[in-house]
């Protein structure tokens, strides 16, 4: 639908997230705590829709996804849910879990199945949605996000902080890593080795690397392959540069396991 802006949710949304929740008869508990995992459909600045997703180690819990009523039957819920696993995945969760009362034929149709709740992980059963907020009689269901293809829009992609100057996002599967990285003038990566395999391509700017004793400067469109283990270091010039790697195998703070818990 033209003219929903969806976009991770912001510590100046809060109070308009309560309304709009208070509005649909939804609890507003543990909002504010847990504000950035919530994602936002908006139409002329106004939230539309809304959905969180709340991390416990590797596993998560997707809970209140709704869409205001003169909106539905649009989409929305479903860029809301696709949002929502994505961002799920670029948190390292492999397994998505979710309560309902009313839309089990909704969620099965986007890849969730049904689960005794028995199975749900500790960590999940101790939030205040299971334990409190939904009845007993609700539906528990699942997604294995690593037994997926996940689609990434845009604004699920947030850069996050790496050494200063230099920030990046990254997508991992279990045997392959895409990073990228938003560099400002003179940041620099002091020399390091790695087991990963990397190939570093320049999408703007210039990226230098220090290898085998000599310095090699990558323009746009120009690639870099470094083996495993070989030692190397990164700097920027004057240039604000733009750049992303693949890698092999996954570097493993991007791991991620069938349990869903970080090894």
């Amino acid at each position: 639908m033209k003219g929903i802006a969806y976009a991770l949710a912001k510590p100046r949304d809060a109070n308009d997230i309560k309304r709009f929740l208070s509005q649909s008869q939804m609890s507003t508990v543990g909002i504010s705590s847990s504000l950035k995992s919530f994602i936002l459909a908006k139409s002329a600045k106004r939230i539309i829709g809304v959905v969180g997703v709340e991390v416990y180690g590797g596993f998560g819990f997707l809970r209140r996804l709704v869409v205001r009523p003169e909106f539905r039957g649009k989409g929305i819920g479903g860029e809301l849910c696709s949002r929502a696993v994505a961002h799920a995945h670029i948190q390292n969760v492999n397994e998505l879990f979710l309560l309902t009362t009313t839309a089990q034929g909704y969620f099965a149709r986007r890849g969730f199945q049904k689960v005794d709740r028995k199975l749900v992980p500790a960590p999940i059963k101790s939030s205040d949605d299971f334990r409190t907020l939904c009845p007993v009689s609700a539906v528990c269901m699942k997604m294995n996000l690593g037994e997926r293809a996940v689609y990434f829009p845009r604004e699920t992609l947030a850069l996050k902080p790496d050494v200063p100057g230099a920030q990046m996002w990254g997508v991992a599967l279990e045997k392959t890593l895409l990073t990228y990285f938003e560099l400002a003038p003179r940041c620099r990566f002091a020399s390091h080795r790695h087991v990963s395999e990397q190939v570093t391509m320049v999408l703007e700017g210039e990226l230098f690397f220090e290898v085998d004793k000599k310095t090699v400067g990558l323009k746009p469109g120009e690639v870099i392959a470094i083996p495993s283990n070989v030692p190397h270091s990164v700097f920027t010039r004057e240039k604000r540069t733009k750049a992303i790697d693949a890698w092999s195998p996954v570097m493993p703070q991007f791991v991620r396991t069938k349990s869903g818990v970080h090894p």
